[in-house]
């Protein structure tokens, strides 16, 4: 504290800066974490912490992205119970109600920060979990939120997994590998993260990537793409589960 004092303001607001964003991007991989293991009671802890967090400016706006992104999680997670546990009773009340809450944290980062393209396509994924959406997750598709970020960032990696998560989601769609392929291709093309830029995606696209392909008939191929996700990120619950799949499909 002495040490700050002596610092000229400037020099002070770049170190308070700099700590606040070390902060935001830990949270932000404890979340991930939290979301890959399938610990849903890990993951509202963490939603509850960075909620505390008092920010101003564009760290205001990237923490209600935080926020977004991990309510929109722990929807996918209350509905998505361990391999051999039952779902718990009020599943479906506790994933609307975080699709909800997704969907309004959102909508805080875009008003901080118009451009923010991720939070215009968390917005539209999540609308399209609540319960007052028509068409269920492919009704987002069409939803102006998702427009908004194509707009801004197209050819955001992110952007387009959530593209393709709200596209047709029939077990059988001959289009889904492709389609995946392609968000694979994007992060593989897009430049390292930096700090204070969302890393998230590139394991689960690849994951959608082998359940695609496993749906198609085509379990080597599934067995490659999943085996490329757990290289990311080995805890990942449902690409640990798609692969036992994938071994037991007669090649």
């Amino acid at each position: 504290m002495v040490v700050h004092a002596l610092l000229p303001l400037a020099c002070v607001h770049t170190v308070a800066w700099g700590e606040t964003l070390a902060e935001l991007d830990d949270a932000a991989a404890r979340m991930q974490y939290a979301f890959y293991t399938g610990d849903a009671q890990a993951l509202e802890g963490l939603v509850q912490e960075v909620s505390t967090y008092e920010l101003e400016g564009p760290l205001a706006a990237m923490k209600s992205y935080q926020l977004a992104y991990g309510h929109w999680k722990l929807s996918q997670l209350y509905l998505q119970p361990v391999s051999g546990e039952r779902p718990r009773g009020e599943a479906r009340s506790l994933a609307s109600k975080a699709a909800q809450a997704c969907v309004q944290h959102a909508r805080a980062a875009v008003e901080q920060d118009e451009r923010m393209a991720e939070a215009h396509a968390i917005e539209a994924v999540c609308a399209g979990l609540s319960p007052a959406a028509r068409n269920g997750t492919s009704g987002c598709a069409r939803s102006r939120a998702l427009r908004a970020a194509l707009a801004i960032e197209p050819e955001n990696p992110r952007v387009k997994l959530i593209e393709a998560l709200c596209s047709s989601s029939a077990s059988q769609d001959p289009a889904a590998v492709e389609r995946w392929r392609e968000v694979v291709e994007s992060f593989e093309a897009a430049p390292p993260s930096r700090p204070g830029r969302p890393d998230w995606g590139h394991v689960e696209a690849l994951t959608m990537l082998g359940e695609a392909y496993l749906q198609r008939g085509e379990p080597v191929a599934a067995r490659d793409a999943l085996e490329r996700a757990l290289v990311l990120a080995p805890d990942y619950r449902q690409a640990q589960q798609l692969l036992q799949t994938a071994a037991a499909r007669p090649r």
